[in-house]
Formats: structure tokens, C-alpha cells, sequence
């Protein structure tokens, strides 16, 4: 069996697509009918095409797939024919580049949530029906690599994250001895919001709730995407959020700027003795 190609939809393939859409709703045997067909289709026309980013596998489409691209958020998957891999092709393409994607789903659709959690999202968020057919759904979450909370007996993995980049980093002078970071690591945990990511873990980022002070943010390994990812978490509900960062430290720096960090004040000497800059970030 060989699958359509996937493409970025175009003007023209709104009607095909909203006409997989109508077709999907009049085979489900649990989904009301809300809106007429003509309806969907226009909106098809005049809002998902002009709002959304839309792939389609296919020509004409046999499948679509609609995202709402600064969200990372996917609105519509649907085939003309499930079980093919073309809805498996579209989300790939969905994926490719992002460290995370999110969606939702009707609590009914047994078919569905089996190829999401095929796919690796995790179903996180529940409702009773809170949207305009009335029916329980269900959000899901896929990330690249799994993010999580640290608990007390991750102070010890976080504290062998920070004592190896001090190990590595030629500029940064060993102020506290290892044993030292641990301590203050197991000090920090029950007062900050701490996220790891990988599995097995390869780094974590630590957080104030209070203030919005990113204390820490850690990597094995850089240049992979963990670090926006971890960035990507502790922004979501936040409008601020502010951190230091040591002048010699170039690429994180660059990498703060790219995140939307401003300096906004230069400390000329830092908790280890070194210049720092004071960034900040506001949504």
C-alpha cells in the first residue's frame, strides 16, 4: 500500500477537507450533527485555511490535519480512510521540529485515543463536556522527551547535572564543593517547582513560583531542543519570568535571547564571584 504524500493544503483543498469532516460526523453514530454542512464548509474556508496551518495527504486530500502552529496545538485529524498510516503520516509531520504537541479528543472515540496513545500523547486533562457538542472530551499531550517533577530522591541526579557542567565549563571556578551542591539541591526541592526531562533524566530546570526566578537550568547535553522545552514548561501560565546568567556564559545567553529574555541589568559580581547579567521575560 503506498500513502499519499503530504503537502501544506492550499485555498482550494478547504471544501475536501471540510467535506472529510461532514462525512466523519454523518458516520459517527455518537456525534451530533451542530453544524450543517454548509456551515463547515464555510468555516472551513473562511477560518481554518486563513488561521490555521493545514497538511493534507493527498491530492485531492484523502486526510487533514489542522494546527494552530504558536500553540503547538492540533485542531483537526481526520482520513478518509483510518488505518492506512495516513493519519499517522500527518501527525509525524505535525511533530517534525516541535518538542511538544497538544490536542483533544471526544472521551467516545475509543479508536482515536488508541492511535494518540500509539503515538505517545498522554492523556492529562478530562471534562464532562465542555464544548459545543456537549460531549466528555479528553486533552492530550505529546513531548519529545518526558518532563516531570522532581521529587526528594531526584536531588541526588540534579546534583550530578550540576557538579559535571561545572566540571566541563573552563570559566567557572569550583566555588562549592559536590557535596555542597547536593545539599543545596535537597534544600531547594520542597520550596521550588523543579522539572526534569529525559529518560533516564538529562536535565532540569528550577523555578521559583513566587517570583518567577528560573535558579537553575541544567543540561547533559545541549543543542538537542531540552533546553526550550524545559523553557516551554515553566512559561505555560506564567506572563513573567526572570533569571541570571554568568557574562562568560555566551551560548546561554544567545540561547535566553531566542526565548524572548531581555538583559535588563549587569551585576558586576554574581553569587560565584563572576559578572552576571539579570534577564528577564514577559509574555
Amino acid at each position: 500500500m503506498t500513502l499519499p504524500s503530504v503537502r501544506l493544503g492550499r485555498s482550494e483543498d478547504a471544501s475536501a477537507c471540510a467535506a472529510i469532516l461532514n462525512a466523519w460526523i454523518d458516520g459517527t453514530e455518537w456525534m451530533p450533527r451542530v453544524h450543517a454542512r454548509s456551515d463547515v464548509d464555510r468555516h472551513y474556508r473562511a477560518f481554518v485555511f486563513q488561521r490555521r496551518k493545514v497538511w493534507v495527504a493527498g491530492d485531492p486530500p484523502e486526510g487533514f490535519l489542522a494546527l494552530d502552529d504558536a500553540a503547538g496545538v492540533v485542531t483537526a485529524l481526520y482520513a478518509q480512510a483510518p488505518g492506512r498510516g495516513v493519519g499517522k503520516a500527518l501527525l509525524d509531520q505535525a511533530k517534525a521540529g516541535r518538542n511538544a504537541l497538544s490536542l483533544w479528543t471526544f472521551v467516545a472515540n475509543g479508536r482515536a485515543r488508541q492511535f494518540y496513545a500509539r503515538e505517545g500523547f498522554a492523556e492529562v486533562e478530562e471534562t464532562v463536556g465542555d464544548n459545543e457538542e456537549g460531549l466528555p472530551d479528553v486533552r492530550l499531550l505529546w513531548e519529545r522527551w518526558p518532563i516531570r517533577r522532581a521529587t526528594i530522591e531526584d536531588a541526588g541526579i540534579c546534583a550530578r547535572i550540576v557538579n559535571d557542567w561545572i566540571d566541563r565549563t573552563d570559566w567557572m571556578p569550583r566555588v562549592h564543593p559536590p557535596k555542597e551542591i547536593g545539599a543545596q539541591v535537597l534544600e531547594a526541592l520542597p520550596k521550588r517547582e523543579i522539572f526534569l526531562i529525559g529518560e533516564p533524566v538529562e536535565g532540569y530546570l528550577s523555578l521559583n513560583p513566587k517570583t518567577g526566578q528560573v535558579g537553575a537550568l541544567y543540561l547533559d547535553n545541549t543543542g538537542q531542543g531540552m533546553g526550550k522545552a524545559l523553557m516551554d514548561r515553566a512559561k505555560e501560565g506564567r506572563d513573567f519570568l526572570q533569571l541570571r546568567t554568568a557574562e562568560p556564559n555566551r551560548a546561554a545567553q544567545r540561547f535566553y535571547a531566542r526565548e524572548g529574555f531581555k538583559e535588563v541589568q549587569r551585576i558586576p559580581v554574581g553569587s560565584d564571584g563572576l559578572p552576571e547579567l539579570h534577564m528577564e521575560w514577559r509574555a
